[in-house]
């Protein structure tokens, strides 16, 4: 085996990047694949970032990516660097060419980051794994992601009216005072934003709402067989019965992220959701995202809408001089990290 080099991404490195991507599924039994425009797209959400690449024989055969921000935790601001994008070429994956980039990374920061974190999705048990191993992770906070299919409209109970990502950030901080991990406001890093809205005063609530459509979009590679005969049951049920659309291998999940999600109860959580329903079948989406930690109310209040909802697990990682607590705290969700 020749030697391994980690060197910077350059702009040259752009299309072997790509092409790596596509030769890294994530997931299991069911797979996604990524799409970007430029392989460095994603992290231009970021102020500061770096993208190192793995080459053998000058050949790029692994990429990850980090990128340094500013939080406040536990009544101080520390720095923190976000580890991500971790690919490695399948043909090389029994020559440490993945401990090498990690420790790459972790050299770059090391004197510089106070708290060092990632996000795993539970269904990558190998990437969990890998990362509870060498990223050193002492954190390990679960989360819970809810999955709600568009499939038809609602009749709206409640108005509301168009926001700022600005507005609604700040209306969510003030009614989550005890967030911990929040990075101050970047607004030239919300690339994928969508729109901002909140309820009228009868109700209260609100949110915004991100796309990762030019960044980072989602085609399914592998479902498992189960949702084969769901999407079998939904054609044939189709033409009697509006079903939600189940994506087959080759096809792209046309999704939305809700953010800076608040509301005072559960009919407020249900207005918001028609109005974003509605909002995203007129523009083609098929599926609504959520990321919340299992305590928290408002998973509590989507649950119980009484829409459809799936879940499915995910895992923030963490460690370093301080990090946050895994019962006592909540965790603030940067959604370009997603």
């Amino acid at each position: 085996m020749a030697d391994i080099t980690i060197v910077p991404y350059c702009p040259d490195d752009d299309r072997a990047a790509i092409e790596l991507e596509e030769q890294c599924p994530q997931g299991g039994h069911l797979s996604i694949r990524f799409l970007r425009p430029t392989f460095r797209a994603r992290s231009e959400v970021y102020e500061d970032f770096s993208i190192l690449c793995a080459k053998v024989a000058g050949e790029v055969v692994g990429t990850i990516a980090r990128a340094d921000k500013s939080v406040k935790l536990h009544g101080e601001t520390i720095r923190a660097s976000y580890i991500y994008d971790l690919r490695v070429h399948p043909a090389h994956r029994k020559y440490g060419t993945a401990k090498r980039l990690v420790d790459a990374v972790l050299e770059d920061v090391k004197s510089s980051a106070d708290c060092i974190y990632s996000f795993v999705a539970g269904y990558n048990e190998n990437a969990l794994r890998f990362a509870r191993r060498c990223l050193g992770t002492r954190t390990v906070v679960p989360l819970t992601y809810a999955v709600i299919p568009v499939y038809r409209s609602f009749k709206a109970k409640g108005g509301f009216r168009a926001s700022t990502a600005r507005e609604v950030h700040e209306l969510y901080l003030k009614l989550n005072a005890d967030m911990q991990f929040v990075p101050p406001f970047y607004e030239k890093g919300l690339l994928g934003h969508v729109a901002s809205l909140t309820l009228d005063r009868v109700q209260m609530g609100g949110c915004s709402i991100w796309t990762n459509e030019n960044l980072l979009t989602e085609r399914v590679a592998k479902i498992p067989i189960v949702f084969r005969l769901v999407r079998v049951l939904t054609r044939l049920c189709s033409p009697f019965q509006k079903l939600p659309f189940i994506p087959g291998p080759g096809e792209i999940v046309k999704s939305w992220i809700l953010f800076d999600l608040y509301a005072s109860d559960v009919r407020s959580v249900r207005g918001i959701l028609e109005a974003v329903n509605n909002m995203a079948l007129e523009r083609g989406r098929t599926f609504l995202y959520i990321l919340l930690q299992p305590n928290d109310k408002l998973l509590k209040f989507v649950m119980s809408v009484g829409f459809r909802v799936f879940t499915f697990p995910y895992f923030f990682l963490a460690k370093g001089r301080v990090s946050p607590m895994l019962a006592e705290e909540r965790i603030y969700i940067d959604v370009r990290d997603l």
